[in-house]
């Protein structure tokens, strides 16, 4: 099975560290249907000589996209939306588990977004009432993973409203649900492929809105977009 490693990170407590100490996923994007009973299963394999200390901590992303967004954590599953098991978990060195995710939402008008990072740490916590060296035990906070999954609502559809200027074009999302653009580009009209300006990846989320410079006033955009994990990628343009 491929797994793949997290594109960022952050070493929030200096210690040396092996080499070859890694966590890797399987996946790190998941969609749920409104109203499914569907899971998912993200297996989590530790390919370090380490033994790893592995906390979950889910949150819903409200307003994705836009300015005000926001990372809400509930203490209640029922509220979040979403069943995870477990929430905390040891890795012996070579060992791997899945961290299975269940959506429990019903009725759904919009998309709901949840990110579930995903943290490993070596060491170990230090113990009261130990003495001498078992005192100076600590915890290293390793490249930790930001899990994205998507519960899709019923009729689940992707509306982009593209909105010019002489300078930029502004993709807006009127649809109920999000979609993801990569591969985009600019190119002025009747110019060679050379002369096309990359645009970045987004996912444009339901109700969200991304602007991009243009080239020339009437330069043609165009992205690849995919709507879901299991669908194909298509080209769009505006």
């Amino acid at each position: 099975m491929y797994f793949k490693r997290a594109l960022a990170g952050l070493v929030l407590a200096a210690a040396p560290l092996t080499a070859h100490a890694q966590l890797t996923v399987d996946k790190l994007w998941m969609d749920f249907e409104n109203n499914s009973a569907g899971r998912e299963d993200v297996l989590l394999r530790n390919d370090s000589d380490r033994r790893y200390y592995i906390s979950v901590e889910p949150a819903e992303i409200v307003n994705a996209g836009r300015d005000d967004e926001m990372r809400k954590e509930y203490q209640n599953p029922q509220d979040l939306g979403l069943l995870i098991s477990p929430n905390r978990l040891v890795l012996e060195p070579g060992q791997f588990r899945a961290l299975r995710i269940v959506s429990i939402n019903d009725q759904l008008s919009v998309d709901r977004v949840y990110r579930i990072r995903v943290t490993p740490k070596i060491g170990a916590i230090e113990v009261d009432n130990a003495e001498g060296d078992d005192r100076d035990a600590n915890l290293v906070v390793l490249m930790a993973y930001d899990l994205l999954v998507i519960v899709r609502p019923d009729g689940a559809t992707t509306q982009i409203v593209p909105e010019r200027t002489q300078e930029q074009i502004t993709l807006r999302n009127i649809g109920n649900t999000n979609i993801l653009l990569i591969d985009g580009e600019a190119c002025p009209e009747g110019e060679l492929p050379r002369d096309c300006v990359t645009l970045p990846d987004t996912r444009l989320y339901a109700g969200a809105a991304i602007t991009f410079d243009l080239p020339e006033p009437g330069a043609r955009v165009r992205f690849v977009s995919r709507e879901r994990t299991h669908t194909p990628p298509k080209q769009i343009s505006f």
